[in-house]
């Protein structure tokens, strides 16, 4: 991962990030590559130890939260690492 303070031009990703919730807000199946086959949209999300489509690691997860609250976090070991690592 790049630390935000070393992005080529980070006062873009404001613009970038609004684009993208504009793309999907009225689209039933969120897409954040710019793939359109269903099983490359995403990045990490939902693909649980199958490669991250960016660098081919196996992408983990874990469970996030507790009772009706439960949710489960995807990342990507290589491209998004553990800041205390």
């Amino acid at each position: 991962g790049l630390p935000i303070g070393r992005l080529p031009a980070p006062e873009r990703l404001p613009a970038l990030a609004r684009k993208l919730l504009e793309v999907n807000k009225s689209r039933p199946a969120r897409v954040t590559t710019a793939d359109p086959r269903a099983d490359r949209r995403l990045w990490v999300y939902g693909r649980a130890g199958r490669p991250c489509l960016r660098c081919a690691t196996p992408v983990r997860a874990a469970d996030q939260g507790g009772g009706s609250q439960e949710r489960v976090t995807y990342w990507c070991p290589h491209c998004q690492p553990d800041p205390a690592q």
